[in-house]
């Protein structure tokens, strides 16, 4: 993000404050942090916790996600509270309800993908949908670099889906493609989201301080 572009940021967000709080969105990019920790944690268990069971698999992955969502609302509403917005904004609940109905639809097809031991199905459609979830947060925010991400993770999910449906590898029987799914999974939805989170954060606090001067 060039200068130009983070002062016009600056006055927009300014100006959508001042204007109207509900076209506002405050955010606290811990909350990404938290999320590139579940993520890692997710796709390490996930296909131990299937194999165990359905219902057990789906209950580990549920739980980790209502932490999730729990931890994100405590720290939304801290930083609200910072602006004295009571209550969630327009932007704020269109992106988490988004993220929200997203993550219901991966429980319940990750547990019908599960059933026939489609693995490489559900961390691809894992690293497809939630990537679609950090386009929408950056086509709202205006942050290029997750929309940057996310077409980059959902294009990668695209593919290793043909490569695995061409050479018979989405049950997750090869080892070494299974590994290279994972990875790519906990690169696109952990290491990525948090180092531009905290690219962010860093740019926040300059602002911060500058102002403050």
């Amino acid at each position: 993000m060039n200068e130009k572009e983070k002062v016009l940021r600056q006055i927009y967000e300014i100006k959508s404050h001042l204007v109207d709080k509900e076209t506002f969105f405050p955010y606290n990019y811990n909350a990404c942090h938290v999320w590139s920790t579940i993520a890692v944690i997710l796709t390490l268990i996930m296909i131990p916790s299937y194999e165990q069971g359905i219902w057990l698999g789906s209950a580990i992955s549920f739980v980790l996600l209502a932490i999730g969502f729990l931890i994100e609302g405590s720290l939304t509403k801290k930083v609200n509270q910072s602006y004295d917005i009571e209550a969630c904004t327009k932007r704020q609940g269109f992106i988490m309800k988004n993220f929200l109905m997203i993550s219901l639809f991966l429980l319940m097809i990750s547990a019908i993908l599960a059933s026939e031991h489609l693995y490489i199905v559900i961390y691809l459609s894992w690293l497809f949908l939630i990537s679609l979830g950090y386009f929408a947060v950056g086509f709202v925010l205006n942050i290029r670099q997750f929309s940057q991400m996310a077409q980059l993770n959902m294009l990668t999910s695209v593919l290793l889906l043909l490569i695995g449906y061409y050479f018979d590898l989405l049950r997750g029987e090869d080892l070494l493609f299974s590994i290279l799914i994972q990875t790519m999974v906990i690169f696109g939805l952990a290491l990525l989201p948090s180092a531009i989170a905290f690219k962010l954060q860093k740019e926040e606090r300059f602002t911060k301080e500058a102002c403050s001067v």
